[in-house]
């Protein structure tokens, strides 16, 4: 329960210091190469999103919050970074972005207090799990659903669109954490040898993700979604029960699916030999044409880059949403590249000693699962975007364009800071 008495959160306003130092220092070095093109909203868009920082902190402080002091920075620091690409690859989203950040900041409010208790999530598991896949397929439903770029994964609404597959992560974390809470004892109770063998009804849930992944990959063209969804549900198995042998099963109906899907479906096909042979023929200047440019950008960026501006990242295709982490590495190098992805390493870590300190099983396994949403969608783009593994549609967490993937993020984050708050109630701070 969150009380409204004031509480002292310095080592949170000394990080966002330095956030606001970042976000100003980027901004300055994007619009002095572009001086030509300099517009009034540019300089205010950093003001506007310290102002939003400083009043997501005062509100932390005015409740008495207790939760984890390094989240919130981390978040605004990768947001930050988030607002300097769009200005500097796509500077006619800028406002768009800022107010999305704005929606995001009012979720994050509003998942703080509500609910007041985080246990009662868990009383309405099979309400999530239906709402999630009702979610999951509404894309394919006439005149809601929306295909861009290839991949039927919108649905809209007049000239409002939002991407389901985002909500739908974070409902599917609450549906396994709540179930495999409840369950995990069955799950490992009968053996067959060295394997768990548990009774069919309580398979149902592995076989049902295996489904949903699959219609997700044939009928949504989504390749993100599904090594998204079923990678968090494989890790989250693997958490609950600690056996590998769930996994290795996952895996292979996973890889089985894909390989039938590759067979069996044009759209897969393309992708896959697109990723096994991008510079092949016509390739590079038709479905290979992004993922080559981005493997230039790769190639040019060297040990510190091109400088912020000094990059040529508009030679890649919706750069601003596919291969953010390319234009940003192309400009600042492989330590900047590397520094990056530290950011990420350190919130995926952060929440996982959350998930450790929780004082209950399901909380520990709702912000285990939350963290792994954040580090699966992270590991597919950039392995994406340096092929390491085939392309997919997702985005970069808090960086790239996008008002439905920043929402869901701005989320997972506040959920784990009322986990970590309710650890320190009960178990101290750490």
């Amino acid at each position: 329960m969150i009380r409204m008495q004031p509480l002292r959160r310095f080592g949170e306003l000394r990080l966002l210091v330095l956030v606001a130092l970042l976000l100003v220092t980027g901004f300055v070095a994007v619009v002095a190469t572009e001086l030509a093109s300099f517009a009034p909203v540019q300089p205010v868009v950093p003001l506007l999103f310290i102002a939003l920082a400083v009043a997501l902190h005062l509100f932390l402080v005015t409740i008495g919050f207790r939760g984890d002091q390094l989240l919130l920075p981390l978040m605004l620091a990768l947001t930050a970074i988030g607002l300097i690409e769009v200005e500097r690859l796509a500077s006619n989203l800028l406002l768009q972005q800022l107010s999305w950040c704005v929606v995001a900041a009012g979720v994050f409010v509003v998942a703080i207090l509500v609910p007041r208790d985080l246990s009662v999530l868990a009383r309405y598991k099979y309400t999530w799990a239906l709402l999630g896949i009702a979610l999951l397929l509404s894309p394919l439903l006439p005149g809601l659903g929306r295909e861009i770029n290839g991949a039927r994964i919108w649905i809209g609404v007049g000239f409002a669109q939002f991407q389901p597959s985002e909500a739908v992560k974070v409902l599917l974390v609450i549906f396994f954490a709540s179930y495999l809470d409840e369950y995990r004892e069955v799950l490992t109770m009968k053996r067959l040898g060295p394997l768990p063998l548990p009774p069919v009804p309580y398979l149902l849930p592995i076989i049902l993700m295996w489904g949903m992944a699959m219609v997700v990959m044939v009928f949504e063209k989504d390749l993100g979604a599904t090594l998204i969804f079923f990678g968090i549900f494989l890790a989250m198995l693997y958490l609950a029960t600690g056996q590998t042998s769930y996994t290795l099963l996952g895996a292979l109906l996973l890889f089985g699916g894909a390989y039938l899907a590759y067979r069996s479906f044009g759209h897969v096909a393309v992708r896959v030999d697109t990723w096994l042979e991008p510079f092949a023929g016509d390739t590079r200047f038709s479905s290979g044409y992004q993922l080559v440019q981005g493997l230039f950008a790769l190639g040019n960026a060297g040990l510190l880059g091109a400088g912020l501006g000094g990059g040529l990242p508009e030679r890649i295709p919706v750069v601003w949403s596919d291969f953010v982490f390319d234009a940003f590495t192309e400009e600042t190098g492989f330590l900047g590249g590397a520094a990056l992805l530290a950011l990420y390493l350190v919130l995926v870590f952060r929440g996982m000693i959350i998930a450790l300190r929780a004082p209950t099983t399901f909380l520990q396994l709702l912000a285990g699962g939350l963290s792994f949403i954040i580090a699966f969608q992270t590991l597919v783009i950039v392995g994406g975007n340096a092929r390491l593994i085939p392309l997919t549609g997702v985005t970069l967490p808090f960086i790239a364009y996008g008002g439905s993937s920043l929402v869901a993020n701005f989320l997972i984050v506040a959920l784990l800071l009322r986990v970590s708050d309710v650890t320190a109630r009960v178990r101290g701070p750490a």
